[in-house]
Order: structure tokens, then C-alpha cells, then sequence
């Protein structure tokens, strides 16, 4: 059984006609609707035994050009909707146990121009994973995260909808290619199954080596 939390709920329908998905309206930027959400999970199922905060957002500019309103919104988007979600699914599982899995970013882990906000609220993850999963530890709650290269999706498209865009970051990753959303979802789908059960604290990498292999110049 699958509760969805999304923004636009019209955009979700086809999804939850296929998989008979329950889905809710959610903001990221509300704390109390993220609340409201696990809590209409547990009340139809009893008991949750899994939740991850697939989130993200694309704001590159360095600091400097960097507005108020665009940091906040980065900074709200990404951390605090994780640090809400953290909140309200230990609430739910502080009895029965279970697993969260967070959306950080290579960019945390490596050093990229312009991505000072991004970088911050994804860096901001991690530390929040480790925290929550020494917390809620013995609780039987595994928290962690995954940290995505750049993953080909429409959040993305401008960094690789054209040939030479697409070219250019893919010689980031020292795979070579770009991530697709299929990659992501398996190691969340393999973080959140309880055969997992002795797996907490971790930042995993899928992201074709970019948070930390040095790409290999071909001749």
C-alpha cells in the first residue's frame, strides 16, 4: 500500500489509476500539510513502515546573485520539507519501527560552481540523516539518504536537452552518462525494504561517480 504526497494531484492521477496509489496535495514548503499526510497514511493502513521525501530543486548561481527569496525557497524546499518529514514519520513508526530515506545531492559532497544554496540544503541533509538515525535508532527507525548526480527528469531538462548541454555533463560523471530516475528509485526502493535492517546513517551515491571519482580524460 502506497500513500503519495504531491504538489500537483492532477499530474499524479495516471499513477495512482495504474498502482491504486492513494494520493494527497502537498506542498513542501508546509509543514502542517506534510504532518497531515503521514498522518492520513497511518490511520488507513495502521502502520507505516516506510516514507522518503523524493525532493529537490535547480537554483544555479553563486552567491553573490543569489536573492533572499531564492535561498529561503531552496533552503524550504529541500531541508526543512526533509526535517518535516523526519518529524512526522518517527511520530508514526516510533513503535513499530521502520525506514526514511532522504534526496541529498552530490553537490553536498563535492565542490561545483554555483550551487552554493543547493549545496548547502542538500549538505544540511546528510547532516540531518545522521543525526535522525542515531536519534530514532533505538526505536528500530534506519534513517538515510541517497545523493543523485544530475538525473535526467523535467526539473533537469535545461541542463541536458541539447546535444552539447547533455555532452558536457555527462563528462562530469565518470560513467559517462547521465542518471535516469529509475536509478534513484531502485537504491530508495533498496533502502526502504526491511531486508536492509542493519543499514542506517548512509549517504549512498547514485550519481555515476561524480561525488567521488575523478573523471577519467580520454585520449
Amino acid at each position: 500500500n502506497v500513500v503519495i504526497g504531491v504538489r500537483d494531484i492532477d499530474k499524479a492521477a495516471a499513477l495512482s489509476e495504474d498502482t491504486a496509489c492513494a494520493v494527497h496535495q502537498v506542498e513542501a514548503d508546509n509543514p502542517e500539510a506534510i504532518e497531515a499526510c503521514v498522518k492520513a497514511a497511518s490511520d488507513k493502513y495502521g502502520t507505516i513502515t516506510g516514507v522518503a521525501n523524493c525532493i529537490g530543486s535547480v537554483l544555479l548561481k553563486p552567491a553573490h546573485l543569489t536573492t533572499d527569496a531564492e535561498w529561503h525557497h531552496t533552503i524550504t524546499t529541500n531541508l526543512t520539507s526533509s526535517f518535516s518529514l523526519v518529524r512526522a514519520a518517527s511520530k508514526a513508526m516510533r513503535s513499530s519501527g521502520g525506514s526514511i530515506v532522504l534526496v541529498s545531492s552530490a553537490a553536498a559532497q563535492i565542490g561545483l560552481a554555483n550551487h552554493e544554496a543547493i549545496a548547502a540544503a542538500k549538505a544540511g541533509i546528510i547532516g540531518l540523516t545522521l543525526a535522525a538515525a542515531a536519534t530514532y535508532s533505538n526505536r528500530g527507525i534506519r534513517v538515510n539518504a541517497v545523493a543523485p548526480g544530475l538525473v535526467k527528469s523535467e526539473m533537469t531538462r535545461k541542463m541536458w536537452d541539447t546535444e552539447q548541454a547533455a555532452a558536457v555533463s555527462s563528462q562530469m560523471h565518470a560513467l559517462g552518462r547521465l542518471g535516469e530516475p529509475e536509478d534513484v528509485a531502485r537504491a530508495i526502493a533498496w533502502l526502504l525494504d526491511p531486508q536492509t535492517s542493519w543499514v542506517t546513517g548512509q549517504t549512498i551515491g547514485v550519481d555515476g561517480g561524480l561525488g567521488s571519482v575523478l573523471t577519467r580524460m580520454k585520449m
